[in-house]
């Protein structure tokens, strides 16, 4: 059974969950899977541009990723405010506890086979370091992906992403990957690849594994789906974050704006025309007086 949801439906969907956090920039040529990594720890659910921008500093100001690990905290966040890195502090701490923990977990700092694992591989990994935001693990999978080998799926369409489109109707209880990348791939094309396949695998995140009798989760997205074209930012928002969604949203709070009603055409009355009548009043008046001045022109002349 085909998936009922339509490749333009799904757009319009994902438009109403859009957010600056998922605009990852493409994985640079030659960029150690730990720096990668490094880069989306730091960003937690802010701009992702600023956290790689904190990664070089740090790069370009300490010989090489241990030094940075064993060096004193005020050193490192004094890296990062002198390169305009808000936060300083409290992002230098966390950079130093990510490598900390990358060492304990491995008595080295090389994470670049984190990019040749499978994707149940990398979760063993994030969920022992405790410090990865939600969306990362997605990062990876797309970075994962190898153009060049034949046999590479492409996107990675999980049993997770097959639970949500079978809880919110969107197609089977238990659809093909073939009818979901036939929805999914047309969304995900360039610059699209990263926002749209980051906000749609983290909403996957959200369901629980075993159905539950009534999915409140479920329903919430659901009723964002539903509405999509008119809901206010604001309640996409408050429905979101019933869901356990910690992104901030692009249009949060906005509001659609109202059709604007047609001012309905006046046309101005024509000036009334001066009828006979009150002309003939006018008329009246001025010969009553001139009356009255001839009645007392005579009386006096009588009276002589």
């Amino acid at each position: 059974m085909a998936a009922k949801i339509k490749e333009a439906e799904l757009a319009d969907f994902l438009k109403r969950i859009a957010s600056r956090s998922f605009h990852v920039t493409p994985l640079p040529e030659g960029t150690p899977a730990l720096e990668r990594l490094m880069a989306l720890v730091l960003q937690e659910t802010g701009s992702y541009p600023v956290a790689a921008r904190a990664v070089k500093a740090l790069k370009e100001n300490f010989i090489n990723w241990n030094e940075v690990r064993v060096a004193r905290a005020f050193e490192v966040s004094d890296v990062l405010s002198a390169a305009g890195i808000g936060d300083a502090n409290s992002r230098g701490e966390l950079v130093q506890e990510y490598l900390r923990r990358v060492f304990g977990m491995q008595n080295h700092l090389d994470l670049d086979w984190l990019l040749d694992a499978s994707s149940e591989r990398r979760e063993l990994l994030l969920q022992a370091l405790q410090v990865v935001p939600m969306h990362a693990r997605f990062v990876l999978d797309i970075d994962a992906i190898d153009e060049d080998d034949e046999d590479d799926p492409g996107i990675p369409v999980t049993q997770a992403m097959k639970r949500f489109f079978g809880r919110l109707g969107w197609g089977s209880s238990n659809p093909k990957e073939s009818d979901i990348r036939a929805v999914i791939e047309p969304n995900c094309q360039g610059d699209n690849l990263y926002p749209n396949f980051l906000s749609l695998s983290v909403l996957t995140m959200l369901l629980p594994v075993t159905k539950p009798k009534v999915c409140a989760k479920a329903e919430a997205l659901g009723k964002i789906y539903k509405y999509r074209a008119s809901m206010d930012g604001a309640e996409v928002t408050a429905l979101l974050e019933e869901c356990g969604f910690p992104y901030p949203l692009i249009d949060a709070g906005s509001k659609k704006p109202a059709k604007k009603a047609k001012a309905k055409k006046t046309t101005k009355a024509a000036p009334k025309k001066k009828t006979a009548k009150k002309a003939a009043k006018k008329v009246t008046k001025k010969t009553a007086k001139k009356v009255i001045k001839k009645k007392v022109t005579k009386k006096k002349s009588a009276s002589k």
